[in-house]
């Protein structure tokens, strides 16, 4: 895949190879106007460089790696193949970070074709933030009131934003192991809901060359690490099983809708307005049902930069895209409310159907139905 090179006119507006044109102020694109992007994960390095690619150059501040083996914060690494037009958005190419496919996946039992796979996100990020003015420490207060822009792209921290109006996140545990079969094949990509009490699940991913995340994460459940120890024991019967490293950690399935403000506005010293943006998680943009958020946050990155810097639009852009996931996190309301009835409705289990369709999974219509009942069985353990 070939970059795409954004050629900033003189007209004033940021073009898209793979969207319209966004007419701006021209005063919006002078030297003058600084903007600071603070986190430099998948969408706040990933928007730094697709700006840069429209003429804007952005201080990005991120202060110092993760406590993990790989030093980021480290979650399944699983996507649609889908984000390979994103990549090259920002002159990248999908093979360089290409782990292994995931051509088919079990879900409890059912074996679905999907367009998924699992890739090198470490490696994405160091090539993303190598193109940009990465300042490695915390935003400070008097460092902040010199920017007319402040994007939030701090994640599950959100601490630029004010706090969400109904804020949901999800506790995750993920280890990282090396498998080499014994009595059998090693395992293939799955998902498994039944075995994690109050909706949750475990996957197991290939990352290649025998290794695999294999983590547990949903609502209402405290014992991640038992739930773990006990897949991990049932799976070594017929495996040698290795451990490299484990990765606590925490997802926000809020939605956009329930994460709001997306945009804030403070006043300076000087008395003039500073715009406070948020993109990716910081914002709510991973599926409520599965996790997934490193295309979605790209796609935030993306409409954010292609609405520079019309909040009104940017918002209605953001809740118009990602409206699946209001329908998602109210599911998990209606699940998660003690008036509820025992079981899913048809709606809900209809949004988990078209969460697969929309993922690229499937699932055959009528033995999807039925096997997402088993959401039952984990709302009653």
């Amino acid at each position: 895949m070939g970059a795409s090179r954004l050629i900033l006119p003189q007209r004033g507006h940021i073009p898209c190879t793979r969207h319209h044109a966004i007419d701006v102020d021209a005063d919006l694109l002078r030297d003058t106007v600084k903007v600071a992007i603070v986190g430099a994960g998948i969408a706040g390095s990933y928007l730094g460089c697709i700006l840069e690619e429209g003429g804007i150059i952005p201080d990005v501040y991120e202060q110092g790696p993760h406590d993990t083996t790989c030093g980021f914060r480290s979650c399944g690494w699983g996507a649609p193949s889908a984000i390979g037009a994103h990549l090259a958005d920002a002159g990248l190419d999908l093979d360089d970070y290409y782990l292994e496919p995931m051509k088919s996946m079990e879900f409890d039992g059912l074996i679905a074709r999907t367009p998924l796979c699992t890739l090198d996100k470490p490696a994405l990020i160091r090539d993303l933030r190598a193109r940009l003015k990465i300042i490695p420490h915390q935003l400070t207060d008097r460092e902040s009131d010199v920017y007319d822009v402040v994007v939030d792209a701090t994640g599950i921290s959100r601490t630029i934003l004010p706090p969400c109006t109904s804020d949901l996140t999800l506790p995750t545990l993920q280890h990282r192991v090396a498998i080499e079969p014994v009595a059998g094949r090693a395992p293939g990509p799955g998902v498994y809901g039944s075995q994690v009490p109050g909706l949750g699940y475990i996957w197991i991913f290939p990352l290649g060359k025998s290794q695999y995340h294999i983590g547990a994460g949903g609502l209402l459940c405290d014992n991640y690490a038992g739930i773990l120890n006990r897949f991990l024991s049932d799976l070594s019967r017929g495996c040698s099983i290795t451990h490299q490293c484990t990765c606590p950690g925490e997802i926000r399935v809020a939605s956009p809708f329930f994460s709001q403000p997306l945009v804030a506005k403070r006043r300076r010293e000087s008395g003039e307005l500073q715009r406070i943006i948020g993109v990716g998680e910081s914002i709510g943009t991973v599926s409520p049902f599965t996790g997934e958020g490193i295309l979605h946050s790209m796609e935030s990155a993306r409409i954010l930069a292609d609405s520079w810097l019309d909040e009104d639009r940017y918002v209605s852009r953001i809740l118009s895209r990602f409206s699946w996931m209001k329908k998602e996190r109210e599911t998990l309301d209606y699940l998660l409310s003690d008036s509820r009835d025992s079981a899913p409705r048809i709606r809900d289990r209809w949004r988990f159907y078209r969460n697969a369709r929309r993922s690229g999974v499937k699932l055959p219509l009528q033995e999807a139905f039925r096997r997402m009942g088993s959401l039952t069985r984990w709302i009653e353990g």
